[in-house]
This record gives structure tokens, C-alpha cells and sequence, in this order.
């Protein structure tokens, strides 16, 4: 992909993430590894409304290029290119059921739904850290060779995949996955208090 078609592509998957309630206000960030150059989200600004001009250029090693500031889980991002050379995008939300496993501090088990085991595999749980520090990526690093995503507690998503498009679907599968858990759950609550009442 050329540069003009990663912004454009960055743009486009910040509006579907806003539209779909994935985030709210300034929420979340995405990247993009092309060769030597990071592309990624700015901070304080809604991913539902960016514009090409405001996203962030650096290196892999944390140097801003272009003079704007980047997200404030930057430090994240980079963890992931480093350490699994097969992630070349990094997709963080705060999708609805997702963030609620992460604040219960549940993973999400693939076998629950095939696709889920295909597409996906497991979601494990990183423990919490303080947003945008190093120590989110730190939490994050036992999990980042095997897995496809992992839920930050008390805190959100983060997917990761081959090029954009491959990690904001595992987002996708990722939430709906959640939402399958948890009714799945509820269900079984509602069936065994009906048999204790």
C-alpha cells in the first residue's frame, strides 16, 4: 500500500469504529506499519471526525516525524511491531461487551463460537496498568506472539492483524464474540434462578 492509501484506509476504520459505538469522544487509536514508518491516530482528537492531516508519522523506535502528538497509547502500538513481526496494525477500542469482560477481568474463550475459533482464537486478559504508560505495554508483552488480540483490564480491545483491514475485523469478531458470551451467560443465570424459584 502506498502512504496516501494507509491514511485514507486509517480515516475510513476511525469512522467505522465511532459509527458502530466501538468508542466515544477521543477514545481509541489505530496504527499502521509501512517498512521503517508508523501511522498513527493523534491524541484528543475523534477518531469519528479525523482527517488525513492529523494523523501522526513516526519510527518504530518512538520519533515523531511529522511534529503532531501522537496517541497517548503510542507505547503500546510500538510494543506489538516489536514483538511479533507479523502485526503490521494495531486497532484499540472500547467496544460495548469487550470492555466489559476487561472491567470484569474475564477473557474471552473462542470455542464458544466457530467462527470465533477460526477467524480469532482466545482473547486472554493483560492486567491493568495506567492508560498510556509503559507499563500498558509491558502488561500486554507475554501475549503478543500467540494471540490475535488481548483485552486490557478495566480498560478495553486491543486487536492486532496482518494489514488494517485483518485486525479491525478481529475487533469486530472480537465484540460479537462478547456479546455471544454474555447472553450466553445471562441465559443460563435466568434458566438456573427459574429452577431455584
Amino acid at each position: 500500500m502506498t502512504e496516501n492509501e494507509i491514511l485514507k484506509e486509517i480515516v475510513e476504520t476511525g469512522k467505522r469504529m465511532y459509527e458502530k459505538g466501538y468508542i466515544v469522544s477521543h477514545d481509541g487509536n489505530i496504527s499502521v506499519l509501512l517498512e521503517d514508518t508508523v501511522y498513527i491516530t493523534p491524541a484528543n482528537v475523534s477518531k469519528g471526525f479525523m482527517t488525513e492531516d492529523q494523523i501522526v508519522k513516526m519510527t518504530p523506535d518512538g520519533r515523531v516525524l511529522n511534529g503532531l502528538k501522537p496517541s497517548s497509547e503510542y507505547k503500546l502500538h510500538l510494543a506489538v511491531y516489536r514483538s511479533n513481526r507479523n502485526a503490521k496494525a494495531v486497532v484499540h477500542t472500547h467496544a460495548f461487551y469487550a470492555t466489559a469482560f476487561a472491567c470484569m477481568g474475564l477473557p474471552l474463550k473462542s470455542e464458544t463460537l466457530a467462527e470465533a475459533k477460526y477467524q480469532l482464537g482466545d482473547i486472554p486478559v493483560a492486567p491493568f496498568a495506567e492508560p498510556g504508560t509503559e507499563e500498558v505495554a509491558e502488561s500486554v508483552a507475554p501475549f503478543l506472539g500467540q494471540y490475535n488480540g488481548v483485552l486490557l483490564e478495566k480498560h478495553g480491545l486491543v486487536t492486532w492483524g496482518g494489514n488494517l483491514t485483518e485486525a479491525y475485523f478481529r475487533t469486530e469478531m472480537a465484540e460479537f464474540l462478547a456479546k455471544i458470551t454474555y447472553h450466553i451467560h445471562t441465559y443460563k443465570v435466568g434458566k438456573d434462578d427459574s429452577k431455584n424459584g
